[in-house]
C-alpha cells in the first residue's frame, strides 16, 4: 500500500505541544509545552503533511490539501509526529459518514444495523413517536452535548485525524467483535490499542478564509484516554502581549481605537457570569457555571491583525490553564461577541476546564443505549461511537447510507466491516491471545454490557 509520499509544506501557524497525556503543557513552567524554554522558533521549520502514502485515504487528497494549507505549524514533539505521520488518517463528515448502531432486534421482525445520523426522522418516529426530537436537535445532529459540543457556532469547520500506532513496524489494529447476549441484542464492539491518537482541528471561517483556532487531542492509554487542547492564546495576557507586539507593524494598527479598547479589556479582571447546561440526555452534562469574557467584534484592518496572529502564533497546551480570573469567577477559554476574534461567536469553552475529567464527561457515553436516558426509546439503539470516540466506526459506508445521507438496507443487518481497513491492517477480529491486555483493555462503564 505504500506509495511515494506527496507532501504539502506549510509555513503558516504554529502549535507547540504534544497530544494530551504525553507531556501536558499546563503543568510546566509556563504552559508552553514542547518548545517552551527553547531559543528555537517553533514556527521556523515547515510542517510536512503527507497527502498520500497512508494505509487508507478517507478524505480525498485534494480536499485535505485545502485544510493542510491553513493548518497550524507544530513544534517538534508527539503532536507534530502524529500530524506528519503517514500512519495518520484524516477524515470529516463527508468522508466518514457519522452513524450509530441499532442493536435492538432479531433481524427478522425487528431490524438491526447501522444508521446514519441523517436518518429520516419518520423511521425513528414510527417506532418511537416523537423519538427523533428527543435525541436529535436537527437532522444529523444530536442534542448537546453529543452534538454541537462547542456551542451554537455558525462559521466553524472541523477535520478529524486518527493516528494509528505501530509496534516493531507493524500497525496495531482496532480490534472488533460481535456481542450477542440474547436474541434481541446484537452489537458490534471495538477497542483501540494504546497509543492511538484521535484529534480534531477547528477552523473559524471569515470572509471565505479558514483560520485555525484550536486543536483537540485524545490519546489512548491502556486504562483510558488522556486529553489536551491547543490554542494560540490560552491566557488573556498572552493575547494582550501579542496584540501589543504586532501593532507597531502598521500605522492603522498603532492608532486603532478598537485595538486600544481590546487591550484595555484584556488587561482588566472583569468577567460576566456564564451558564452552560444540557436540555436533553438527562445527567449527561452536569450544569456548569463559570465566568466569560466576550471579546469585541473587530472589522477591517483590526480583524486582519487578529487573523494574522492566528496564522503566525504558536499554539500550545491549555491543559490546566485558565483564560482569566475575576469577580470570583474563572473563564477557561476566550469567547467572542462577533467576528474578527480568536474564536467564533457562540463558543462555549469558557465553562469547560481542559483536563481528563471534563473531557470524559461526554466521551464516556459513546455507544450508550438511548433507553438509559429515555424509558420510551427501548427500540432505537445506541448513541454514536464506541470506546469513547464518537466520530469513528469500521463499517462499509454504502452498505448503510447513500450519497444523500439516507439509510439503506434498513430491514437487514447492514453492518459490514470495511474491506480496505482490514486489508491495510487497520482493523482485525479481536483475539485475547493475539491482542494482549498490555495494549488492549476495555473501558467498562455501568452500562457497557447492556442487553435489551
Amino acid at each position: 500500500m505504500r506509495a511515494t509520499t506527496i507532501a504539502l509544506v506549510l509555513v503558516s501557524a504554529c502549535a507547540v505541544n504534544e497530544p494530551g497525556g504525553m507531556d501536558p503543557g499546563g503543568d510546566d513552567d509556563d504552559g508552553m509545552g514542547s518548545g517552551s524554554g527553547s531559543d528555537v522558533d517553533p514556527c521556523a521549520t515547515a510542517v510536512v503533511v503527507p497527502l498520500s502514502g497512508r494505509p487508507v485515504d478517507l478524505m480525498p487528497p485534494a480536499r485535505l490539501a485545502e485544510y493542510a494549507a491553513r493548518m497550524p505549524c507544530i513544534a517538534p514533539g508527539a503532536l507534530r509526529d502524529a500530524i506528519e505521520s503517514p500512519h495518520t488518517i484524516w477524515y470529516d463528515k463527508k468522508s466518514l459518514t457519522p452513524g450509530y448502531q441499532d442493536s435492538f432486534g432479531d433481524n427478522i421482525e425487528t431490524p438491526i444495523g447501522m444508521r446514519p445520523n441523517t436518518i429520516d426522522p419518520g423511521l425513528i418516529n414510527l417506532a418511537v413517536p416523537g423519538g427523533h426530537a428527543q435525541i436529535f436537535v436537527e437532522l444529523g445532529t444530536f442534542h448537546f452535548p453529543f452534538g454541537r459540543p462547542i456551542g451554537d457556532t455558525t462559521n466553524v469547520e472541523v477535520i478529524d485525524f486518527w493516528h494509528v500506532p505501530d509496534a516493531g513496524g507493524a500497525l496495531l489494529p482496532v480490534v472488533h467483535w460481535r456481542r450477542d447476549p440474547n436474541s434481541y441484542t446484537h452489537r458490534v464492539e471495538w477497542m483501540f490499542p494504546a497509543g492511538t491518537v484521535f484529534g480534531e482541528v477547528l477552523f473559524l471561517v471569515e470572509g471565505g478564509v479558514r483560520y485555525p483556532f484550536e486543536i483537540r487531542s485524545r490519546t489512548r492509554t491502556v486504562d483510558g484516554w488522556t486529553n489536551d487542547v491547543f490554542r494560540p492564546f490560552p491566557r488573556a495576557s498572552e493575547l494582550a502581549d501579542a496584540v501589543a507586539a504586532r501593532r507597531s507593524e502598521r500605522p492603522e494598527w498603532a492608532t486603532s481605537t478598537a485595538l486600544d479598547q481590546l487591550a484595555t479589556q484584556l488587561q482588566a479582571s472583569q468577567l460576566a457570569p456564564f451558564h452552560v447546561a444540557g436540555t436533553h440526555f438527562p445527567g449527561a452534562f452536569p450544569a456548569r457555571d463559570s465566568g466569560i469574557e466576550l471579546l469585541p467584534s473587530l472589522t477591517g484592518s483590526d480583524a486582519e491583525l487578529v487573523h494574522e496572529l492566528l496564522m503566525t502564533s504558536a499554539f500550545h497546551s491549555a491543559r490546566g490553564v485558565t483564560w482569566k480570573e475575576g469577580n470570583s469567577m474563572i473563564a477557561y477559554a476566550s469567547a467572542a461577541a462577533g467576528t474578527g476574534s480568536i474564536v467564533p461567536k457562540g463558543f462555549n469553552a469558557a465553562a469547560v476546564s481542559v483536563d481528563d475529567t471534563s473531557c470524559s464527561t461526554c466521551h464516556r457515553d459513546a455507544g450508550r443505549p438511548f433507553m438509559t436516558w429515555y424509558d420510551n426509546i427501548l427500540a432505537y439503539g445506541e448513541l454514536w461511537g464506541n470506546d469513547e470516540i464518537f466520530t469513528w466506526h469500521p463499517f462499509t459506508l454504502d452498505r448503510f447510507v447513500d450519497g444523500s445521507g439516507a439509510v439503506v438496507n434498513f430491514n437487514h443487518d447492514n453492518r459490514v466491516i470495511r474491506a480496505d481497513f482490514a486489508a491495510a491492517g487497520l482493523v482485525a477480529p479481536y483475539s485475547p491471545s493475539t491482542h494482549p491486555a498490555t495494549v488492549y483493555k476495555r473501558i467498562v462503564r455501568e452500562w457497557t454490557d447492556f442487553h435489551y
